[in-house]
């Protein structure tokens, strides 16, 4: 073979038909959140249960504030916080 012939898989390659070398992986960036626990309950009264929002705000304030949002928006009132912290995953 002479130099300036190519070979199939060159050539294959050079067009852009060439099987896929498989992509390495991605390194997933740490994704965090703040968890918002409050109790709420209906507006007519009733026993209380657990409300949980996750908020991808970085300040504690905003995220109980949506919440806060959250729960009025869905017919509910606020009893209490229970919790606000940042989870990592």
């Amino acid at each position: 073979m002479s130099s300036q012939q190519i070979t199939e898989a060159e050539m294959r390659e050079a067009l852009g038909l060439a099987p896929t070398k498989p992509a390495p992986e991605k390194h997933k960036h740490p994704f965090s959140y703040i968890l918002v626990e409050l109790s709420v309950r209906k507006l007519t009264g009733g026993p209380a249960f657990r409300f949980e929002y996750k908020s991808r705000s970085l300040s504690t304030l905003e995220a109980k504030l949506e919440a806060e949002k959250a729960v009025r928006k869905k017919g509910l009132e606020v009893w209490a916080v229970l919790d606000v912290r940042q989870v990592s995953e």
